[in-house]
């Protein structure tokens, strides 16, 4: 009996954070091979990965910057003080 397209999407989603902890380990081959697998399962499923992704570096680039205008506004209050 095949997986449920939901069991499908989770196993494919697993796999691609497999292999980016395949790619964090420096093990390209396996990473591509994980990736392959969840392609075929759910293509869906590596596309939310990504985006989400994405999303959380686009968010910790604005955290980042806060933080470093805040450090900016910080140094100028300093200086005229």
């Amino acid at each position: 009996m095949p997986g449920t397209k939901q069991d499908k999407h989770e196993k494919a989603l697993d796999l691609t954070e497999a292999a980016l902890e395949a790619l964090d380990t420096g093990d390209d081959a396996k990473a591509d091979k994980l990736i392959e697998q969840a392609k075929k399962l759910d293509p869906a499923a590596l596309k939310e990965v990504v985006d989400d992704l994405a999303e959380a570096e686009a968010g910790a680039g604005e955290t980042a910057g806060a933080t470093m205008d805040d450090d900016a506004e910080e140094e100028d209050e300093e200086a005229a003080g």
